[in-house]
């Protein structure tokens, strides 16, 4: 018998990062190229541009997955939209059209919906509650377009919405091979390190401040007497990245020194970029975001925590030292808080709610779907204006699609928080885990003063932290993974 088996052809290992048309006859690869040709063929003589976009897109959606996942989460956080723009897919500057981020995006989708169609990936709870919000989002497009409110600001809305959805829902079939999470964890490290570059020369360099407010500096800091600006680029993601730094540092066994600095100077950069938004809210979520990690880790994560802090705090203060006017705003700004009664922003914040919650009011159940617009104002105190827009997130959401579907919108949050973490968790990934699941507790306080579910720079990856924060023990045979074609 034991002759009989060593005869026997051995069966090589999966890479599971190599394309499923090497590994299989499926012709992942091959059926990507044949579209990608016939798209060319058909838009070329209408529409070169396109058809360029999509010989380059199509190809690299259907057959690299995971490569254009990780595009579409460091697209959203580092492009702004003006940027993203100008190189549509489809349409033109201020038209209805496709972006790059939005090409990924449904061709991704349309993979998975392939995949479950074939039963090569399970339809699992995860999958499914991502799916049901999907369809409620898709609903509430659909509810605004027939309650006639405008189409570009409809799409724009659900877009926004949809892409922390779609981010789940691509990354959840990585969750199940440690290749693809080893993976994972290096294009957040090279996401966080872009950011902190990205925020750091906006603020030198005094990039101009746009009015879809998602890039530049904003003159004039509220509450300060020489506060020259605000940045805004980026800012919402700054807190996350400053949780997951830390949470690498305060609880990962990292080996490698060159590693271990750049981590240091993810959470030194985009903490630098957190102090100079001036925004106390995104400042206080992200100190009980760090705290949390440390409660989260016990008693072994406090050494390095205290050793760290203390790194902050002398890099802080030389930093205070060499740019005296920040940190005097700084100061000022967190001081300011015992002046509630004299901040604009808070009553005219507490202002614009209360017509939310009318709107709210008149439809609780259904919602006004996306697109809806309300008109407010104080008279002789806030001028009157005609907006889709809400600084709470939790009215914003409940505002367009209904309590009943904003409130399980958060209780998955919720319910990502505080998943337990399992055994099987490398010390890395568990502080990714936390990291996430601190970062979600930080987005949901965020989200009390800002509009954190209608901001196109961070809900794909508010998608990715919570497939993080679910995800299960990995399969060591990666079958899950390399039956449906992630590669990168």
């Amino acid at each position: 018998m034991t002759e009989v088996a060593s005869a026997l052809p051995v069966r090589q290992p999966r890479n599971p990062w190599m394309p499923e048309a090497v590994l299989r006859r499926d012709g992942y690869v091959l059926a990507a190229a044949w579209i990608a040709a016939l798209a060319f063929g058909v838009l070329l003589p209408i529409a070169p541009r396109t058809a360029v976009a999509a010989f380059v897109v199509i190809p690299f959606a259907l057959a690299a997955p995971a490569a254009s996942t990780a595009v579409l989460i460091a697209v959203t956080v580092l492009v702004p939209f003006d940027l993203q723009e100008a190189f549509k897919v489809t349409g033109g500057r201020g038209e209805p059209g496709l972006l790059l981020i939005d090409a990924l995006m449904l061709l991704g989708l349309l993979r998975i919906g392939w995949l479950l169609l074939r039963k090569r990936l399970p339809l699992d709870l995860p999958l499914l509650a991502g799916a049901g919000v999907g369809l409620i989002y898709a609903a509430a497009l659909g509810w605004g377009l027939v309650r006639g409110w405008d189409v570009s600001e409809a799409g724009h809305e659900a877009r926004r919405a949809v892409l922390g959805v779609a981010a789940f829902l691509l990354v959840w079939p990585l969750m199940a091979n440690r290749t693809a999470r080893r993976r994972l964890v290096w294009v957040l490290i090279t996401v966080g390190l872009a950011l902190g570059i990205w925020g750091l020369a906006q603020w030198l360099f005094v990039v101009a401040y746009t009015d879809q407010g998602d890039v530049g500096v904003r003159a004039g800091v509220d509450l300060t007497s020489a506060g020259r600006g605000q940045l805004q680029g980026g800012m919402y993601a700054y807190p996350v990245a400053v949780t997951l730094a830390w949470a690498a540092l305060v609880m990962g066994r990292i080996q490698r020194v060159p590693v271990k600095w750049l981590l240091a100077a993810i959470l030194f950069l985009n903490a630098v970029c957190l102090l100079v938004t001036f925004e106390r809210t995104l400042w206080v979520a992200t100190v009980i975001a760090c705290v949390l990690v440390v409660v989260m880790s016990g008693g072994a994560a406090a050494r390095p925590a205290l050793k760290w802090a203390g790194a902050g705090v002398a890099c802080m203060t030389v930093l205070a030292a060499l740019s005296p006017g920040e940190a005097r705003s700084a100061v000022e700004r967190l001081l300011s808080v015992h002046e509630a009664s004299s901040d604009n922003s808070l009553w005219a914040r507490l202002a614009e709610s209360r017509y939310v919650i009318e709107a709210i009011h008149h439809r609780p159940i259904t919602g006004s779907g996306f697109g809806a617009t309300i008109t407010w104002g104080v008279r002789d105190t806030f001028e009157t204006v005609t907006t889709t827009f809400s600084h709470n997130g939790y009215l914003w959401l409940s505002w367009k699609i209904g309590i009943p579907a904003a409130a399980l919108v958060v209780l998955l949050i919720v319910g990502a928080i505080l998943r337990r973490t399992p055994g099987s968790d490398t010390a890395d990934w568990r502080a990714l885990r936390r990291g996430s699941q601190a970062s979600l507790v930080a987005v949901l306080l965020i989200c009390v003063m800002f509009p954190v579910f209608n901001a196109l720079g961070i809900t794909a990856l508010i998608g990715l932290l919570v497939a993080v924060a679910y995800s299960g023990e990995p399969e060591d045979s990666a079958a899950r993974a390399a039956s449906a074609g992630w590669s990168l």
